[in-house]
């Protein structure tokens, strides 16, 4: 192997290191998967999580569906503990990638689905 392609794996192993170690500091916001559990109220035009449903101030016009047929609606959370149920913060970039394709664990579980 020549000197010009030991120093190219090297930068590329430097870089995937560095990139690695980042994604376990950066911190974001992941939001809940689309076939999360919730309930709209078209009334108002706005939706609830089931956990937050029973402390909720929403009307009679009410549907039960998926997240992301309400965020689809731009429909705005009922409250703060919607909001808080639909969000999880602060969850390190690696982890929430680790999460998106199925190796880490989820704050929603399979009960939280459609």
């Amino acid at each position: 192997m020549k000197k010009r392609d030991k120093n190219i794996i090297t930068v590329l192993l430097s870089t995937l290191v560095v990139l690695i170690i980042a994604g376990m500091f950066i911190p974001i916001t992941v939001n809940a998967p689309s076939d999360t559990r919730t309930i709209l109220d078209h009334t108002t035009h706005t939706y609830a999580s089931p956990s937050c449903f029973d402390s909720a101030d929403m009307t009679n016009f009410l549907q039960e569906t998926t997240y992301g047929h309400a965020q689809s609606l731009d429909y705005e959370a009922e409250s703060s503990c919607s909001q808080e149920f639909y969000t999880q913060n602060d969850v390190p970039l690696l982890l929430a990638v680790f999460q998106l394709v199925g190796i880490g664990e989820q704050k929603w579980t399979e009960e939280d689905r459609l």
